[in-house]
């Protein structure tokens, strides 16, 4: 029984002491690899080139949002709300937009207006042209 016992020590001595071997071969390569880098850091550094920025300022324009819209059209189907809005387009109303009224309703815009008497006063010159006099005026909430 006490040979067995000792046995078993003498693998375990062994064992741990074979592992302690493991990690200093183990700190040796880190600190190798941590010398490669160094030195290759080094050498990059002296090929790094420095370029001139230049800042360009933007300014935009901020509109306030309408509060009225002119409408054109309200189509269930997108595909027709966009032929509207690209005919908008070629008849020179840049401002023109599809509008999501509800789930499955599309709003075509001429213009938006913040007030209105603006939206009144243009809906009146929409209507006397042929083809536009179903034009109305519609109130964002």
């Amino acid at each position: 029984m006490k040979t067995i016992l000792l046995f078993t020590l003498v693998i375990l001595a062994v064992a741990i002491s074979g592992c302690q071997d493991k990690k200093k071969v183990r700190n040796t390569n880190t600190q190798k690899e941590a010398v490669k880098v160094e030195t290759k850091a080094v050498l990059i550094k002296d090929t790094i080139q420095v370029t001139e920025t230049k800042t360009v300022t933007e300014t935009t324009v901020v509109k306030e949002a309408p509060e009225y819209l002119l409408v054109g059209g309200c189509f269930r189907i997108k595909d027709n709300a966009d032929r509207m809005y690209e005919k908008l387009h070629k008849e020179g109303y840049a401002n023109a937009m599809i509008m999501p009224y509800s789930r499955d309703l599309y709003l075509v815009a001429y213009e938006g207006y913040k007030t209105e008497k603006e939206a009144i006063a243009a809906v009146r010159k929409i209507h006397k042209i042929p083809g536009k006099e179903e034009t109305w005026i519609y109130q964002i909430k």
